[in-house]
């Protein structure tokens, strides 16, 4: 059975919820590469260890012939050209149509590629029930706009679908992130699979055991292209692969033996309160002190040390209730953090968008809670921290100004608090 949808034929596409920008529904790109030019076909997911079906991938290629004929290019192509919201919808109405009239095994989760920007209307996702499944994300997109993935990823989970982060293992920020989206699938990158084993690939080995012990994450593997790829990627932990030694997207003849469909075990209740405060989250059912602030300044410093000194990948956040807390030797030690670490955020009253290089800066209005509170947030791939404090309101000496806080290591709360500022910081400026 080859299963294919060419998405430019307009006698063929079926009707979608308006999600993408614009109410695209991928035309314009299809009207650029010429008429019937897109082609959506299925890749199978395999169970490494039985062969056996497990999921699809819905993938989406250019005019047959043409460099576009490469998803890989194309995307990059549509990207380039800003057109990456019409690719989506083409991918996602070429998903929809066939899962609905192809003879695919039912049950089995279907993947489907979606940039988080391109995404306006997600509670219309309840429309389509194709059985399962799971929108897959670049991580990178929770650099550029955090608030809106943080939105898009627990709108998806309220609706009861899974998350997939893609290439993971090309970037090292991908490791720092992966406590942030809690994706049910990590899917390593093929270069992982191709390269001699080096210190890189064996941060990533540890850093995806780590997510995958705390959540039960499924690893699956791309580009397994050859049997000693697959045995690779069962080395690196992978219990589910795709690639050309299951056969090409374009011959999805059902020659193989289908399994269980996958099975997610990530919570999908864990409520996303964005305007929650680290000091709220913290404070409940754990052991408050009391302490003044010239010992909580050395304590801030002392978790800025161990992020530092872990040789990690880092996510450091803080608030600083005014930017006058945010002194210049203050930004310079953040500054030198920032130059390794995945995303470094400062959040305070009058700060601005950029209070030091590659920091990002969120102004904190006057009505926010958070505005009370001293906090630092670390989270790398094996080690987690917050310091959630909230002002006394004392007069006097600055440094004899007395809190309340929490200190704790708890990966959980760190995640939530980590989540509940970067809320609040802005999207990323074109350019960076």
């Amino acid at each position: 059975m080859v299963v294919e949808n060419r998405t430019g034929d307009v006698n063929s596409r079926r009707a979608s919820p308006v999600l993408f920008s614009d109410g695209r529904d991928g035309g314009a790109l299809s009207d650029l590469l010429g008429p019937g030019s897109l082609h959506t076909s299925f890749q199978r997911i395999i169970d490494l260890q039985t062969d056996a079906i497990v999921g699809y991938e819905a993938v989406v290629c250019g005019p047959e012939g043409s460099s576009f004929q490469d998803p890989a290019t194309l995307a990059a192509t549509a990207k380039s050209m800003g057109m990456t919201p019409d690719l989506d919808a083409a991918r996602w109405n070429g998903a929809l149509s066939e899962a609905a009239r192809a003879d695919l095994p039912r049950g089995l989760p279907l993947f489907i590629a979606v940039d988080p920007d391109s995404l306006v209307d997600l509670p219309n996702l309840r429309d389509h029930d194709m059985g399962g499944a799971v929108l897959q994300f670049d991580e990178t997109a929770l650099i550029r706009r955090p608030a809106h993935l943080m939105r898009v990823v627990a709108e998806v989970r309220r609706l009861g679908w899974a998350i997939a982060v893609d290439h993971v293992g090309v970037r090292p920020e991908s490791l720092a992130l992966l406590p942030l989206l809690e994706p049910d699938v990590i899917k390593l990158d093929r270069t992982l699979l191709s390269t001699r084993p080096n210190r890189f690939s064996a941060r990533v080995v540890n850093a995806v055991a780590a997510q995958v012990e705390r959540t039960g994450a499924v690893v699956m593997a791309e580009g397994i292209d050859t049997p000693r790829a697959a045995l690779t990627a069962q080395a690196m932990g992978a219990r589910v692969g795709e690639g050309s030694l299951y056969g090409s997207t374009t011959d999805l003849t059902i020659d193989a033996p289908v399994g269980s469909p996958l099975e997610f075990q990530i919570a999908r209740d864990r409520g996303f309160t964005p305007m929650s405060t680290p000091y709220n989250l913290a404070a409940g059912g754990r052991d408050v002190r009391r302490a003044s602030k010239r010992l909580l300044i050395e304590i801030s410093k002392n978790l800025e040390a161990m992020a530092t000194d872990s040789q990690q990948t880092a996510l450091m956040l803080g608030a600083f209730q005014h930017v006058d807390h945010f002194t210049p030797i203050t930004g310079r030690r953040w500054e030198l953090m920032a130059m390794n670490a995945t995303l470094v955020g400062a959040l305070a009253e009058n700060i601005g968008t950029e209070p030091a290089p590659k920091i990002r800066g969120a102004n904190l209005a006057a009505s926010d809670a958070l505005r009370e509170e001293w906090d630092v947030v670390v989270l790398t791939p094996h080690f987690s921290a917050v310091l959630a404090a909230r002002d006394l309101g004392d007069t006097g000496p600055d440094m004899e100004r007395r809190y309340d806080y929490v200190l704790s290591h708890d990966t959980t709360l760190t995640v939530e608090c980590a989540r509940s500022l970067i809320a609040r910081l802005p999207p990323e400026r074109s350019g960076n």
